[in-house]
């Protein structure tokens, strides 16, 4: 069995959960989803309060005890740590980096607990399709998510898509994450813009439309000048707003992707279908431990 602990926000427990659910598919085994760091109280003080979230998608959800997590992380309470035996059925990545031992883990009728972030797709590559089909909404969009598919969609009129992710939020008011993770400049974002015009220019698509994503929209409309019709999509912080995995799924729909450094547009591009997709990511995923992010962009996507 291989029970994977869930932390952070969407973008993250996706990338925990695709991890764990490609390990249980290498062994034919089952994955359950230790989810005890969400509920009334949970916080560590640092990151933003979140939720356990991915009950919206079609996943195996088959969630752990609390004694049963806590019986596979600590078999013999606070002195498990001292024994080598029980701290090799943990596979631990408190950084992000790439670790090919996951890929050969062997449960062999043990119980290994995952306990790290794994973002990146070389984790779950081989069962690329079977994760995509994981993350499929369970309901129906809704009526307002409903119409901005419509408009996303090519029978729209409005050519190709083009989806934009500014992540500020949480990063840009806290003072523990800022110096970690830096935020896209605008700069960034305009760069971005004139590469993918450049590349649909090629194609003879000259007429696209952008949609916006983010948790700041005030904010965007201000600081980022976008030269083309545009649609700003409101998310979870705006009124009428949308859900997250919403927000996520549309942005998935988008034929194209400008993504921030963030797990959550990470996902929404990963997820996009497009065999022709352009995919632009921040040349700098962390302004701190960047050698943790070398596999965490695909080597698929353009670098700016």
């Amino acid at each position: 069995m291989i029970i994977t602990k869930l932390n952070g926000g969407l973008g993250n427990q996706m990338f925990q959960y695709a991890c764990g659910r490609a390990l249980a598919l290498r062994n034919n085994d089952l994955l359950k989803l230790d989810i005890s760091e969400y509920g009334p109280g949970r916080s560590n003080g640092i990151d933003a309060v979140r939720e356990y979230s991915l009950s919206h998608f079609n996943i195996k959800e088959d969630i752990a005890g609390e004694k049963e997590a806590t019986a596979a992380r600590l078999p013999y309470g606070a002195f498990s740590n001292y024994f080598a035996i029980f701290r090799r059925k943990i596979l631990r990545q408190f950084n992000v980096g790439f670790n090919s031992r996951i890929l050969r883990a062997k449960t062999a009728g043990r119980t290994i607990y995952l306990d790290g972030f794994w973002q990146s797709e070389k984790y779950f590559a081989d069962c690329a399709e079977t994760i995509r089909q994981d993350f499929t909404l369970k309901k129906p969009l809704s009526p307002a998510a409903q119409t901005i598919a419509g408009a996303i969609g090519q029978q729209s009129g409005n050519g190709p898509s083009v989806s934009i992710h500014i992540r500020r939020g949480d990063v840009a008011r806290n003072a523990a994450t800022n110096p970690y993770y830096g935020i896209a400049t605008p700069e960034y974002y305009s760069r971005a813009l004139v590469h993918v015009a450049e590349k649909l220019a090629a194609r003879n698509m000259k007429n696209f439309r952008i949609f916006v994503f983010s948790d700041d929209i005030e904010w965007t409309k201000k600081n980022i000048a976008i030269p083309y019709p545009t649609t700003y999509v409101l998310g979870d912080d705006a009124k009428n707003n949308l859900p997250d995995h919403e927000e996520m799924t549309l942005m998935s729909m988008c034929d194209h992707n400008i993504v921030a450094n963030s797990s959550f547009s990470w996902w929404g591009a990963w997820l996009n279908k497009n065999p022709d997709k352009i995919v632009i990511a921040p040349k700098e995923w962390s302004t701190r431990d960047k050698k943790w992010h070398t596999d965490t962009v695909p080597t698929t996507w353009t670098r700016l």
